[in-house]
């Protein structure tokens, strides 16, 4: 099932190739720790590459849709007003494995003031990097959280952390105004997560609309660099939780990606393999 607005369209076929193609990179196993540095490589390709500059999703053609409805768990929940839907993306919506340990899913999920949709890419070990859009169809300002969490394949003792985001806020009622703002108490409305723990936050300001009907301004984009984080142990997540007028609609494309920190003698070990691969060469 396509559940991507067209707004999304002529933003996705850049990202999807580049994320893609970063994703199915094929492994050289001269030592292990090859795959670390690739990992460490595509964490920061994934976010400067995919969500700056106007990303709007991470959506594959009609024939990439059509698969195997399976995979990881990946659990989305969503919550609006005094109601909440929660399950996991592939009962909620769509789970197609593209190879490469890459998933790809999508879904819509409603309560009575508003509606969530999403798109993204998912790999266990681990990252997410997809786009969701909320729209409030109420009268009045309401709080909105949406969560995903994804079960880890793997385990680090100590890892290596980015992520960012990017959204448009739309006057989706036409009445010339538009606003998205933290909650109370939260440092900001992007939150990630290792292990169900709290590891940072971005989105501290509040963004508006003020103009023609149906406009839209930019949110963001946020980021954080890679940087060192705990260890994990079973899943990452995203949150993302705020308040948004009555109305009117919100979507982010959004990043979490967690490796693991190469040992300092793996590292002198993939040194040498390449000392070794050039004396060949030549």
């Amino acid at each position: 099932m396509d559940v991507m607005p067209e707004m999304f369209r002529p933003h996705l076929e850049g990202c999807v190739t580049e994320g893609l193609a970063l994703a199915r990179r094929p492994t050289v196993m001269v030592v292990r720790v090859r795959r670390h540095l690739a990992r460490r490589e595509r964490v920061v390709m994934l976010s400067k590459t995919c969500l700056y500059g106007a990303v709007g999703a991470v959506l594959l053609s009609t024939a990439a849709h059509a698969g195997l409805n399976f995979g990881p768990g990946f659990e989305v929940t969503f919550t609006g007003g005094n109601e909440t839907m929660s399950g996991q993306a592939s009962s909620l919506g769509s789970m197609t494995y593209l190879g490469n340990n890459i998933y790809h899913t999508g879904g819509f999920a409603a309560v009575s003031v508003g509606y969530l949709e999403w798109d993204a890419l998912i790999d266990p070990d681990p990252f997410i990097n997809g786009t969701f859009s909320i729209t409030n169809t109420s009268t009045s300002t309401q709080t909105f959280t949406v969560n995903f969490t994804l079960d880890s394949s793997v385990q680090f003792a100590q890892s290596l952390m980015n992520g960012a985001f990017s959204g448009t806020l739309t006057d989706a009622n036409g009445d010339g105004f538009a606003s998205i703002g933290r909650t109370n108490g939260s440092a900001g409305f992007y939150s990630a997560f290792i292990d169900g723990n709290l590891v940072r936050s971005l989105g501290s300001s509040a963004y508006s609309y003020s103009g023609a009907a149906f406009g839209s301004s930019q949110v963001g984009p946020e980021s954080f660099d890679p940087t060192t984080g705990p260890a994990l142990n079973t899943t990452i997540g995203l949150q993302f939780r705020f308040t948004l007028s009555a109305g009117d609609s919100v979507s982010f494309a959004s990043l979490f990606n967690v490796v693991d920190v190469p040992a300092p003698g793996a590292l002198a070990l993939l040194g040498a393999a390449g000392r070794f691969g050039s004396r060949r060469r030549r």
